[in-house]
């Protein structure tokens, strides 16, 4: 069976890339392919191969329940590229595709390939050792820890590609940008977002509306020149991802990752279950979308109309 994959440069949740224009390679199924392992997360199997003797890794959900990641994570990725070298990108194995490395041939994965970077969390020397930009959502332990915090938006005037990772998480509703999910090059002094499937099922953007009112009108906070000129850098961001993805754009992309993934009508991973979810991440990307205009507005008045 001939097999056309176009594997771009990206990353995973444990090798990170920080490659700003990835290589293009086409795994043809004449290639010599050679498997070298799987290594075994709480959640997911994550397996490497060797392509023409370059390496590439697989991924997928341990649990059946949970394969529809990687729609999630291939949409996530779909719309980070747009920043250029912000964040991994993704191409979707589906589930009826066979593939070297993948543990469960009848289930969907992730093609990645291996660049560049470390996560920040494997780094404990690394300047930014300390940075936390996760946006807590059922965890958090109170609303002043939920959600677009104080201390967030000082890290942001850490490096500047933050502001442009939160403004991604907001509007994608990521709420998982822990230090294992975020990955460090100190060799470019670049960053790289990964592993992104905790996405498109809550609106940060909304919540993020709400934190900054409650910060100015209750906690009187008065933000620094470097916390303006970051969170006015986010707002920048945020604004061009609402001019460059539009719901119904995200919607059909959304249901084109699905398809491929193997989650469409007479594919047996399709059930009521499957569309019910897949309605209800369409339904978020409308909500979110309409408060990431809010939040723009919101923002402007807070950090000034700036482009």
């Amino acid at each position: 069976m001939r097999m056309v994959i176009l594997l771009i440069a990206i990353s995973s949740g444990i090798i990170c890339s920080t490659v700003s224009k990835p290589p293009k390679a086409i795994y043809t199924g004449k290639e010599t392919v050679s498997f070298i392992n799987t290594v075994e997360t709480k959640n997911c199997f994550v397996s490497y191969v060797l392509i023409n003797g370059k390496m590439y890794l697989i991924k997928q959900k341990k649990d059946y329940k949970k394969q529809l990641a990687v729609v999630r994570d291939a949409l996530a990725a779909y719309v980070a590229k747009t920043l250029r070298g912000i964040a991994h990108e993704i191409e979707v194995i589906g589930a009826k595709q066979q593939f070297f490395g993948k543990i469960e041939q009848r289930w969907p994965a992730t093609l990645h390939t291996i660049a560049k970077g470390e996560t920040v969390r494997k780094q404990p020397k690394c300047k930014y050792s300390a940075l936390r930009l996760r946006q807590f959502w059922a965890q958090a332990q109170s609303f002043k820890d939920k959600g677009l915090t104080k201390a967030i938006i000082e890290h942001m005037t850490w490096h500047q590609q933050l502001p442009e990772i939160i403004a991604l998480d907001l509007f994608i509703g990521n709420s998982d940008r822990h230090c294992g999910n975020l990955c460090y090059d100190p060799s470019t002094d670049r960053f790289c977002a990964i592993d992104m499937d905790d996405t498109f099922d809550k609106d940060l953007c909304k919540l993020a509306c709400k934190k900054l009112t409650y910060m100015i009108k209750e906690e009187h906070v008065i933000f620094s020149k470097d916390e303006i000129n970051a969170l006015r850098h986010m707002r920048n961001t945020l604004k061009f991802l609402v001019q460059k993805h539009r719901p119904n754009e995200l919607i059909r992309q959304l249901r084109i990752f699905a398809r491929q993934a193997g989650f469409s009508q007479g594919s047996v991973l399709y059930d009521a279950r499957i569309e019910k979810k897949l309605s209800s991440y369409e339904a978020i990307i409308i909500e979110s979308y309409k408060s990431a205009y809010e939040l723009i507005a919101l923002l402007g008045v807070t950090v000034g109309d700036q482009s």
